[in-house]
């Protein structure tokens, strides 16, 4: 029986996938659009830019979910998230490589969806028909940093208690709502395990999700309306 090429292999699945699902028509939509030569400019590159290093940060944030433990039975320095850390960076291998990805990238991203911004309210894109899209990354920023704010708490060392301590202590300062801000943060009266649990949950299942839900508005926008010219 003679071995078939691997590009008759290849056609066949395109094939066999487009008569059940538009697969081909799908990826030229996603893939294939006429780029503006303005748009080759070296400051149009920061949000693709933000999507790779969000994409670093799910896939980083994957991997280390495999070995953190969201436990903070025992005070900070000595309960499992922190010795979880702890045997990330000195006994998985390239665990501190991939955890050094995802704290570096997590900083970088905020600097590149700033910059990103920048230049969106510089060129003039936020404007009529595209202030919907702003909005959009206005929200992304938003979560973007609560990514961060979240994040810092998980290795549970004094550091992270003590600048999350004073992060939700501004928070209750707000007029009106400033209790109620706590109260939720913490997940009850004091910061402790309760909201190491809370701030995991946050960060691994629910801003994920929030965010990759509005990249997906966010590029369908862009398909939508085109890339702006510069004002």
């Amino acid at each position: 029986m003679a071995i078939p090429h691997p590009r008759d292999v290849q056609v066949a699945v395109v094939d066999w996938l487009d008569q059940r699902f538009p697969f081909t028509s799908t990826v030229d939509e996603a893939l294939y659009q006429r780029v503006p030569n303005y748009a080759n400019a070296f400051y149009y590159c920061f949000g693709g830019m933000v999507f790779i290093l969000i994409a670093f940060q799910l896939l980083t944030g994957i991997f280390l979910s495999f070995y953190y433990v969201p436990d903070a039975s025992s005070a900070a320095g000595d309960a499992p998230a922190y010795t979880s850390v702890l045997f990330i960076m000195n006994h998985v291998y390239l665990g501190w490589l991939v955890r050094g990805v995802h704290f570096w990238s997590a900083n970088l991203l905020v600097v590149m969806v700033l910059l990103h911004m920048c230049r969106v309210f510089w060129t003039g894109s936020y404007r009529a028909p595209r202030e919907l899209n702003w909005m959009v990354g206005v929200v992304m920023l938003l979560i973007v940093l609560l990514f961060s704010l979240t994040g810092y708490l998980l290795p549970w060392d004094t550091k992270a208690y003590w600048a999350t301590s004073v992060t939700i202590q501004i928070a209750a300062s707000a007029p009106v709502l400033g209790g109620l801000i706590q109260t939720v943060a913490q997940g009850g009266p004091t910061l402790g395990p309760g909201t190491l649990q809370r701030f995991f949950t946050i960060h691994v299942f629910i801003l994920p999700a929030l965010i990759t839900l509005l990249m997906y508005v966010h590029f369908r926008l862009i398909r939508r309306h085109g890339i702006s010219e510069p004002m």
